[in-house]
């Protein structure tokens, strides 16, 4: 049997780059209520289920993202999904667009540690899915004058490190992060790149 050889390889040039992120408005911790996801596999299998009764006073008190040295902090993926929408206003999809950012970074870390002022419980009425779309109460733990450090690997062939900070900026302009962010018609989770 032949062997073949290998002529040529090309290597990933790859850079990281570590930036301050600094909150404009508060940010709105906002991970998956246990409780729903509970229900959720209950009905999915068929099994009995009780409604839902715990208060959202008593909710709020585990609406946090903990570092795994127990520290209050918010997820790394919530950038990274913010720089993927934000791309979409800066790179021509010719040149790749949002494929550029979805497949050529890597922001590093699971949950960040998160660095704020003050934080306070903040009340807001929604409605509830199905057929009634009853008012709900909903609550969320807000932090003031928050930041964070982002350490992202990026593919250089496809982005520059003046392009990151650019997407970073109109992410936090256009999107934000967490709860009754930009994108998700609020007001908060605005934030910029410290340079």
């Amino acid at each position: 049997m032949k062997q073949q050889t290998i002529k040529s390889l090309k290597p990933i040039e790859t850079a990281i780059i570590k930036l301050n992120i600094i909150g404009k408005t508060p940010y709105l911790s906002e991970p998956m209520d246990m409780a729903v996801l509970e229900l959720y596999d209950k009905k999915k299998s068929k099994q009995s289920y009780k409604k839902d009764d715990v208060a959202e006073e008593d909710k709020v008190k585990e609406k946090y993202y903990f570092t795994t040295d127990g520290k209050k902090g918010m997820p790394s993926r919530a950038f990274y999904n913010a720089m993927i929408r934000a791309s979409t206003y800066l790179i021509d999809k010719k040149e790749g667009g949002m494929r550029n950012v979805r497949e050529g970074v890597i922001v590093k870390g699971d949950i960040l540690p998160l660095e704020y002022s003050s934080e306070e419980v903040l009340t807001h009425w929604g409605r509830t899915a199905g057929m009634t779309k009853s008012p709900r109460k909903i609550m969320r733990n807000a932090f003031n004058d928050w930041k964070v450090q982002l350490e992202i690997e990026y593919n250089t062939e496809q982005l520059s490190a003046e392009q990151i900070i650019n997407i970073l900026n109109w992410a936090g302009f256009h999107i934000g992060v967490g709860g009754f962010r930009k994108e998700k018609t609020g007001n908060y989770g605005a934030f910029y790149v410290d340079v």
